[in-house]
């Protein structure tokens, strides 16, 4: 009866040996992506994430708030608490995207074209001669 119970939790554990290697290889990808697209923003897009950051730091004991002589530095040169800083003020900007409502006007696309589609009325039904 026992060798019934090992084999089992053997099994189990290499479900949770490969689970956290798949947790850990998704983190990574995840960082590394985020890694990539902020080094792409430019100063005024990394001000506003680092205002954010600050925002949110500032509820954490010993985060560090991110200044205007790191909006230079890649991500993978920042430190880690001060990663961490900058993975919370992108957190924030995803709720604040969140909670904004996308009703905006359209100002690329031609106005009275767009308002005449709008205010079409529906052709009535008729019969075809």
């Amino acid at each position: 009866m026992a060798a019934r119970q090992s084999k089992p939790q053997a099994g189990r554990q290499m479900f949770l040996e490969q689970r956290a290697k798949l947790k850990a290889s998704l983190a990574i990808t995840r960082t590394n992506d985020t890694a990539r697209r902020f080094n792409r923003l430019d100063e005024t897009q990394k001000k506003v994430v680092f205002i954010l950051a600050n925002a949110a730091s500032n509820l954490f004991h010993g985060m560090p708030q991110l200044t205007r002589n790191l909006l230079d530095v890649s991500f993978e040169n920042l430190s880690e608490q001060e990663q961490q800083s900058l993975m919370l003020g992108i957190k924030r900007l995803a709720e604040l995207a969140d909670a904004m409502p996308w009703e905006f006007l359209d100002y690329a696309a031609p106005h009275h074209e767009i308002q005449a589609l709008r205010d079409k009325t529906a052709m009535p039904e008729s019969t075809i001669n």
